[in-house]
């Protein structure tokens, strides 16, 4: 049994393709992207959108094989812990997959942008715990900012494949 038996062919290497773009993305165009160290997330921009897709199934696989690449290319300083944030995201966001009809449009739309902080309070605080520490404000600024960088670039996205 295939860990994406729930996805069709056709669907499996569009999947693996835009997730081999989004890894692309990260590693290359965010190099010219990047504001005072803080860089936008498109892996987990893509974590997004397949677990709104295909569910929480294929949000953890995605959000553990990408967070996998992103430790092993040596980006983070904590090692597993962007398989670990991306795998939770992944799997609570796809707990949404099929609900946007059934919630109020409101109410849909809070809940992936607040599991999208979450995500970020979680990440940010394991990687920058002596920021934290030393400067709260700092710390709150930093989760700000990124946050608020890789939602915007959602934002762009919802005109070319809104989120439903």
């Amino acid at each position: 049994m295939s860990l994406l038996s729930g996805i069709s062919a056709v669907n499996k290497r569009t999947t693996l393709l835009l997730g081999g773009l989004a890894f692309i993305l990260q590693f290359y165009l965010t190099e010219f992207m990047t504001i005072r160290s803080l860089r936008p997330d498109f892996l987990l921009i893509f974590i997004v959108y397949v677990s709104l897709q295909h569910g929480s199934f294929a949000g953890v696989i995605a959000g553990f094989s990408l967070g996998l690449l992103e430790d092993l290319s040596g980006v983070g300083s904590m090692f597993g812990l962007a398989s670990l944030s991306k795998s939770i995201t992944g799997f609570l966001i796809g707990k949404l997959q099929g609900k946007h009809s059934r919630m109020n449009p409101l109410y849909f739309h809070a809940t992936w942008i607040g599991l999208i902080l979450f995500h970020f309070v979680f990440y940010i605080f394991f990687r920058f715990q002596t920021l934290y520490e030393t400067s709260p404000e700092q710390f709150f600024l930093t989760w700000l900012f990124s946050a608020t960088y890789t939602l915007a670039l959602m934002g762009l996205m919802q005109i070319v494949k809104p989120i439903s």
